[in-house]
């Protein structure tokens, strides 16, 4: 019973909290340059992998906590994957994955006003879902293996793990009409590969959004200083 009435009393304070505090949410989207690092016990395979380009779009939420800090979510379709080649003696190699995941990153955002614009930075973890996947495999120029790969945790039959996760850092600036521009880099924590072999995701971004308010007189604030800037 008390711990029902103690989850009652949370649940009101934060509804009190959520409907006196600003609230933002809008669209968001951008490029990224995945890379994924690749390792066994015995060797890291340096220069192998390299960057693939992929993209990212969905939506980003703010939740302004006082002057300086907000805590920031986004729901993300994220589209990474990775490349690599090899040229031996008698035999070449080349290697495409793409990998569709459903991504949602928690952040503390803390921001510096600057006049017209804030400087900001953000950091926090996230986990994704892996959605879709597509690979293709060629030695010596032949197309020996192609199509989607076998997603799961057996590290005899399947090839990648349904989910990743890892920590999101970010650095922008966001105009107080709602405009932000960052660059993001996420750092997976998490190992891809259910196979005796290390796979990791490494993704450096630029990312653009714009937050409309839910706050009746944020709004007002914004439309009388649209063309003061």
């Amino acid at each position: 019973m008390i711990q029902k009435l103690s989850a009652f009393t949370i649940c009101l304070i934060l509804s009190s909290f959520m409907s006196q505090a600003q609230f933002r949410v809008g669209p968001t989207g951008g490029l990224n340059f995945n890379r994924q690092v690749f390792k066994s016990n015995t060797n890291r395979y340096e220069g192998l992998f390299r960057s693939r380009l992929g993209f990212h779009v969905g939506l980003q939420s703010d939740l302004i906590l006082n002057k300086h800090m907000t805590f920031q979510s986004e729901l993300l379709y994220t589209l990474k994957g990775g490349y690599f080649k090899s040229d031996r003696v008698n035999v070449s190699e080349e290697y495409w994955s793409d990998l569709s995941y459903v991504q949602l990153p928690l952040m503390l955002t803390y921001k510096l006003d600057v006049n017209k614009a804030y400087i900001f930075v953000a950091g926090g973890p996230f986990l994704s879902k892996l959605i879709h996947t597509a690979h293709r495999y060629y030695s010596n120029g032949e197309n020996i293996e192609n199509g989607q790969l076998r997603v799961g945790l057996d590290n005899f039959t399947d090839q990648i793990k349904p989910w990743d996760a890892g920590v999101k850092l970010k650095a922008g600036f966001e105009l107080k009409k709602g405009f932000s521009m960052s660059a993001f880099y996420d750092i997976s924590t998490a190992d891809i590969n259910p196979q005796f072999t290390v796979t990791r995701n490494k993704t450096f971004g630029v990312q653009w959004a714009f937050l409309f308010s839910t706050t009746e007189e944020d709004r007002y604030n914004r439309f009388e200083s649209f063309y003061e800037f």
